[in-house]
């Protein structure tokens, strides 16, 4: 499924090159609310992967992927980790226990969701 900024870039593309247009074509930039994120990731999020983002949970038994390891998270490219919210972890070869946000959540709350996961400290 292709999402918000990248369809946008896709279509302008395409009526480029149909229109035979060459003047560069901008990107809509996406802004993210770490605040709204942390609430959100509280809610939906924190049961599992617990406040902190260590995991451990005391809600959840599976092994839950430690957000805070430096080495881990940090590699993970935004898109990388939207899909997992959105699409859930089976759909990425992870567990099946993570749920599919994305018929819950919003493209826009998914992604404050993941700035806010960037603001937690890494070890």
């Amino acid at each position: 499924m292709i999402r918000g900024s990248v369809k946008l870039f896709l279509h302008a593309l395409m009526a480029a090159l149909v229109f035979g247009c060459v003047a560069p074509v901008a990107m809509a930039e996406t802004t993210t609310d770490t605040v709204r994120g942390e609430k959100l990731y509280l809610r939906y999020c924190r049961g599992c992967h617990g406040k902190d983002g260590r995991g451990g949970a005391h809600t959840f038994m599976p092994h839950i992927h430690n957000l805070t390891k430096k080495g881990y998270i940090d590699e993970l490219p935004d898109e990388h980790l939207f899909g997992v919210i959105h699409d859930g972890g089976e759909a990425y070869g992870l567990s099946a226990y993570m749920p599919a946000w994305g018929r819950k959540l919003s493209d826009e709350e998914i992604n404050d969701i993941i700035a806010h996961i960037r603001t937690l400290p890494t070890h």
